[in-house]
């Protein structure tokens, strides 16, 4: 499969291996850039009623770690 177009959290889920993972609920930048360096496989960024106006500018503060950011829907899927 091509490097590129690997999803490294999804194949570590297809093999069953266990990912650590932190639920970060904070809409600043400083715990954002903390949590992504503090070892942890991936990290979610949820503001909840805030995310649509925060989490987009989080993830720059994650940048240069190696984790999977994956993302909520604030509706919970309600349209």
């Amino acid at each position: 499969m091509n490097a590129l177009l690997t999803n490294p959290f999804k194949e570590r889920l297809r093999k069953g291996e266990v990912q650590i993972g932190l639920w970060l609920s904070s809409t600043t930048s400083y715990m954002a850039e903390i949590a992504a360096t503090s070892g942890y496989d991936w990290l979610l960024i949820d503001g909840g009623a805030r995310a649509k106006h925060h989490s987009g500018s989080l993830s720059p503060a994650t940048g240069g770690s190696a984790l999977c950011q994956p993302t909520r829907d604030p509706s919970g899927g309600r349209q």
